[in-house]
C-alpha cells in the first residue's frame, strides 16, 4: 500500500505494482483509493465484502474509479485482448455486447506506472496505446485538512477520437436507518423496490429489501455538477461534490455498504487534454 495523510486523515493507495491481488479489469489502478481512516484510526469507507481484506478484484472497496470504455480491441474476436484503460491488456473471454471488463476479468498485461508521492499527495502516471488510439492518463490524490481531491487528466496522444465514459464508485457504510443521502441538485427516484425518499429529499434504503443481493436504481438527476450529502455512522457526515456535469447518476447497495455512481463522458480529439475531479470533504 501507498500511505498520504493530513493531520485529520489517513488515505491508503493500492501500490499498482505491488497490490496485483487486489485489482482487476474493472477499476483503474492507478490512485486507487483502498481505505481512508480518521484521526481516531476508524476506518470511513467500506465495500460490498467490507471489512474482508482480501474482498474480489471486480467487487473492489473504498474509492475505486472506472473508464468502462475500453481504448481499443472491443469489437474484436473472443480470446483477442482489449485495452482498458487504466487497467492494461485485458483477454476478451466473453461474447457478450458491447464489451464491459465485469464480463471479462482476466488482466494480461497491466499498466506500468510512473508513481510519486509526498505527506499528502500522490501523483500516477501510464501512458497506452492501442493501433491509431494512444493516451497519457495522469492520476492524482492529495489530501489536505479534512477533504481529498481524486483527480484525472487524459490527453490524447494519437491520431484518432478517444471516448471516455468514467464514473467513481466511493463505498460508504451502512447507517441504522438506511439513509443513503441527499443529493443536490435535487434527483428524482423513480418507483423502486428497494430504495425511498422522503419529503425533505432523502433516499434511504428500504428495510425490508432482501439486501445480500444488491440493487441497482438509476437516478434521474439534471445535467450538472452534484454535490452529495451523505450520512455516516461514524463522522456523522460526509460531502462529495463532482467538478463535472453529471450525464448519469446511479445508486447501489448491498448488505455491507452503499454507493452514488456519478457518470461523466466525452469525445477527446487528436491533441487534446482533459481533467475532472471529484473532492470529498469529512
Amino acid at each position: 500500500m501507498i500511505h498520504i495523510s493530513s493531520g485529520d486523515l489517513s488515505v491508503s493507495l493500492l501500490d499498482p505494482s505491488k497490490d496485483i491481488r487486489k485489482t482487476g479489469s474493472r477499476y483503474c489502478t492507478g490512485c486507487y483509493i483502498w481505505q481512508v481512516l480518521g484521526a481516531d484510526g476508524h476506518f470511513l469507507l467500506s465495500g460490498p465484502n467490507f471489512p474482508s481484506e482480501n474482498p474480489p478484484p471486480f467487487d473492489g472497496q473504498g474509492m475505486p474509479e472506472v473508464f468502462e470504455i475500453p481504448l481499443g480491441g472491443d469489437d474484436e474476436p473472443v480470446g483477442a485482448e482489449v485495452c482498458v484503460i487504466g487497467v492494461g491488456m485485458v483477454r476478451k473471454t466473453s461474447g457478450i455486447e458491447p464489451f464491459h471488463p465485469r464480463n471479462n476479468p482476466l488482466v494480461t498485461k497491466p499498466c506500468l506506472w510512473d508513481v510519486e508521492q509526498g505527506d499528502g499527495w500522490a501523483v500516477m502516471t501510464t501512458s497506452q496505446s492501442y493501433r491509431e488510439k494512444s493516451i497519457k492518463l495522469r492520476r492524482e490524490v492529495h489530501v489536505k485538512g479534512k477533504r481529498i481531491l481524486s483527480i484525472s487528466h487524459v490527453e490524447n496522444t494519437g491520431n484518432a477520437d478517444v471516448t471516455l465514459r468514467w464514473f467513481c464508485h466511493p463505498f460508504f457504510p451502512l447507517n441504522e436507518d438506511f439513509a443513503c443521502g441527499k443529493i443536490s441538485p435535487n434527483v428524482i427516484l423513480p418507483e423502486s423496490s428497494g430504495y425511498q425518499m422522503s419529503a425533505d429529499n432523502i433516499i434511504f434504503m428500504k428495510p425490508d429489501y432482501p439486501w445480500k443481493k444488491g440493487h441497482f436504481q438509476v437516478l434521474a438527476a439534471p445535467e450538472t455538477k452534484l454535490c452529495f450529502n451523505v450520512p455516516h455512522p461514524i463522522v456523522e457526515s460526509i460531502k462529495m461534490e463532482t467538478s463535472y456535469n453529471v450525464v448519469r447518476c446511479a445508486l447501489w447497495a448491498n448488505a455491507n455498504t452503499f454507493s452514488f455512481e456519478p457518470f461523466t463522458q466525452c469525445v477527446l480529439k487528436s491533441g487534446e487534454i482533459t481533467a475532472w475531479h471529484v473532492m470529498m470533504e469529512i
